[in-house]
């Protein structure tokens, strides 16, 4: 062999490279003939519901009662994809134009297309988008394969089953695991955690959904949710209630929890407000358990005396007095239709006047024999009778007019002059807290000090996993140690003494002056009092 070889020129290997390259058979992505006319066909009979929709007609009726049924129908009608929005959602990503990009996201705003995302991420995944359309009875996942997508429902229902084995038994059976409607998210966890799909969802009804592949979720939303799903699981951490947890377990509650945040003075849980149906952990902040008394306060020779307001028995009372006007109302009913009856058959021709006057004098008077001694006394009680009527029926009118009256909170109930709503912050609650597990909230609720943090758990999934009966003792230590509306009471009047005592005290010193010798002078005061109060400036 020689040592030195004739060097190949660059022409030479530039015409090997491309005859290898001719070798290599190309890949041909459109379709050709009648495989692409075939392709058409499918898409044709897979899009046929939607491709035959026919625009409806409105249609003005003389009927005002109709016409304002089809204005409400039409308000609460749902929305739906367009012939012209599906075409847009049709084409390829990368065939998408800038125009395309932004109708999509505007579409994306319409239908509140992964609203929990934020804009900027929103608008890139407008144009990476697939659009799928699927009849009912059709399976979406399959449990147990490796997750592809992740799917939004625009519009439609899916179903979602789980396969669960008994560990006892070993017997399979099917558990339906609910329904998704629009707006709903599936198939997030399986591609963030790269975990088999844990459900298998199927259509219920036709469906149009948006389809992020897997390629584009990792580009685009694996970082943002790994720091959102971090901060849960540190959340996890701070309480010492989920250490003995698996990861499994961990995992399911991250996807059923939310963080939520709250400001100064906002009322967490009560008075109707607030996610009655989570329990709440404190992560940052402090708040407040506040607890109303309706007290009653009176004034006697012997001083200010205060007691406990229960409207109920106060409204006990009235029922006597609202029977009786019941009861006379009863009777005036019965006299009214005496006195038509006696009309009808001619009895009664001296009455004159209109149809909504009834002299029921006449009607007594005429409605027994006469006797001419009798007429005063009998005038007399008739009389007597009409204005206890009289009485009674605005009595009526004022309890209907009460009755008919439903307040909606506590603030617009209507008490006694001397009746007063009191307000006493039973506890604080700081960072590592729980509640909301089904403690006691009558007349009580919780409110922000400061801007808090709270990790809220469903209350059910919490049952579900109740090792111990941890969270039903929980809940009764939290009963155990708020105090019972008597001892609140009893604070409060003890407070009210001290502050009366106080304040007599001061206006005794003052006006007949310190009697007690005191070697306490301006100087014993802290300098740091002195300032902030402006306490010896003048002297």
């Amino acid at each position: 062999m020689r040592l030195y070889s004739r060097r190949v020129s660059l022409r030479e290997s530039f015409i090997e490279i491309l005859a290898r390259r001719s070798l290599i058979p190309k890949r041909v992505n459109r379709l050709k003939g009648i495989y692409l006319f075939r392709a058409a066909v499918r898409l044709v009979l897979e899009y046929i519901e939607w491709l035959t929709e026919k625009s409806v007609v409105e249609e003005v009726s003389d009927d005002i009662t109709i016409n304002i049924r089809k204005a409400q129908e039409k308000k609460h009608e749902k929305k739906a994809l367009t012939l012209e929005d599906r075409s847009y959602l049709l084409t390829r990503p990368e065939d998408r134009s800038s125009d395309d990009r932004k109708y999509i996201y505007e579409l994306f705003k319409k239908f509140r297309v992964f609203k929990k995302y934020p804009e900027h991420l929103r608008e890139i995944l407008a144009g990476v988008c697939f659009y799928q359309y699927l009849r009912p009875d059709r399976v979406i996942v399959r449990q147990g394969r490796e997750a592809e997508n992740l799917y939004f429902i625009i519009s439609g229902e899916v179903g979602v089953s789980k396969i669960v084995v008994d560990r006892w038994t070993g017997e399979s059976e099917e558990v339906d695991m609910g329904i998704l409607s629009s707006g709903d998210i599936f198939g997030e966890v399986a591609l963030l955690h790269e975990i088999p799909r844990s459900a298998a969802v199927f259509t219920k009804t036709a469906v149009d959904l948006i389809r992020i592949p897997r390629l584009e979720f990792d580009d685009v939303l694996r970082s943002s949710l790994k720091k959102e799903w971090d901060i849960l699981q540190d959340a996890l951490i701070h309480f010492n209630y989920f250490k003995c947890w698996d990861e499994e377990t961990i995992r399911e509650c991250c996807i059923l929890s939310k963080l939520k945040d709250f400001q100064p003075d906002e009322v967490l849980l009560g008075d109707g407000k607030g996610m009655v149906n989570h329990v709440h952990f404190l992560l940052e902040g402090e708040c407040r358990l506040i607890e109303h008394m309706i007290v009653r306060k009176t004034h006697s020779v012997y001083g200010t005396e205060y007691e406990l307001y229960d409207p109920e028995k106060d409204n006990a009372k009235k029922e006597p007095r609202l029977l009786r006007s019941l009861e006379m109302a009863t009777k005036m009913n019965e006299l009214e239709y005496e006195y038509e009856t006696t009309k009808a058959n001619g009895i009664d021709d001296a009455i004159d006047g209109s149809r909504d006057f009834i002299d029921y004098a006449q009607l007594l008077l005429s409605s027994k024999a006469t006797d001419k001694r009798m007429d005063f006394e009998r005038s007399s009680v008739i009389t007597t009778t009409l204005l206890d009527v009289i009485n009674e029926w605005q009595k009526i009118t004022d309890v209907a007019e009460m009755l008919m009256r439903e307040p909606s909170s506590t603030s617009q109930q209507r008490y006694p002059t001397d009746v007063r709503t009191i307000f006493m912050q039973v506890c604080t609650f700081n960072r590592g807290a729980c509640f909301g597990l089904g403690e006691n909230m009558v007349n009580r609720r919780i409110v922000a000090t400061s801007s808090v943090r709270c990790f809220l758990v469903p209350r059910y999934w919490l049952r579900i996993h109740n090792r111990a009966n941890i969270w039903e003792r929980v809940k009764l230590f939290l009963d155990s140690k708020f105090p019972t509306e008597g001892q609140l009471f009893e604070k409060f009047v003890t407070n009210r003494r001290w502050l009366e005592y106080k304040k007599t005290l001061i206006e005794d010193i003052g006006r007949q002056g310190r009697r007690i010798h005191s070697n306490v002078t301006i100087h014993d005061v802290p300098y740091a009092i002195r300032i902030a109060n402006d306490i010896g400036m003048e002297m």
